[in-house]
């Protein structure tokens, strides 16, 4: 590749246990086969023993979803820069709203169960029940009941996921906006957007310099994204 400086020293891999934050992800999406596979090793992968202990769980594909949904919306945070934004155009006067899914604006997850009557009762599900009732309403019940089955409108009154209507006014007119939103989906896609930008940087670096993958994946975040740059600023790269 004409032009390009001297490639700049590897950085030394040996000893290392685990590769940088952004690399570690790219590997979880990986990992996961379906989306809420690829949820739940996200989530292995980002949550803290902490996080785990304050839901009195060990795994977090045993989270449950309202507090699952949350911690997803706060790795997109950590692993994009950004908060995770859903844009609406108002079906009476055409502006675009902006609305921000983070935190502090789609509220806190309170802890929620159901008593249904003698012997009677459901708990919220968990990423894994989803899993594992493969989109069967009755499993995924069955799965969620305590004591004698509960119905599934029991059910969906225990469920804090953030997934359904988003509720708004439009900055333009004020009318009601209302918008579907599947936070977990949104996540994934923006998650899948960032590992193909990190599988680019990773071709176009062992391309260039010759580095093997693991070498290319030890290197912070910030200095393989500027060695990327560089390399795609030449006329002979990318750009």
């Amino acid at each position: 590749m004409a032009g390009l400086p001297a490639a700049p020293r590897p950085p030394e891999t040996a000893g290392r246990s685990a590769p940088p934050r952004l690399a570690a992800l790219a590997a979880a999406l990986d990992d996961g086969g379906s989306a809420l596979a690829q949820a739940i090793e996200v989530l292995r992968w980002a949550v803290t023993d902490a996080a785990l202990a304050a839901s009195a769980v060990s795994d977090a594909a045993d989270l449950p979803v309202g507090v699952a949904d949350r911690l997803l919306l706060d790795v997109y945070e950590r692993a994009l820069g950004r908060v995770l934004e859903r844009t609406v155009a108002c079906p009476e006067c055409g502006e675009w709203t902006t609305f921000p899914l983070a935190g502090d604006t789609v509220g806190e997850h309170w802890p929620r169960s159901a008593w249904c009557g003698p012997g009677a009762g459901v708990r919220e599900p968990t990423y894994a029940d989803l899993l594992l009732a493969a989109g069967d309403p009755a499993a995924l019940l069955a799965r969620c009941a305590v004591g004698s089955t509960p119905t599934l409108t029991d059910l969906a009154a225990v469920e804090a996921s953030l997934c359904g209507p988003l509720r708004s006014s439009c900055a333009g007119c004020g009318v009601a906006l209302v918008d579907d939103v599947d936070v977990m989906g949104l996540v994934l896609a923006g998650l899948t957007e960032l590992q193909a930008e990190l599988d680019w940087e990773l071709h176009v670096l062992a391309t260039a310099y010759g580095w093997d993958p693991e070498t290319i994946d030890a290197l912070p975040d910030a200095r393989r994204r500027r060695l990327a740059d560089l390399v795609s600023s030449d006329p002979g790269g990318r750009g």
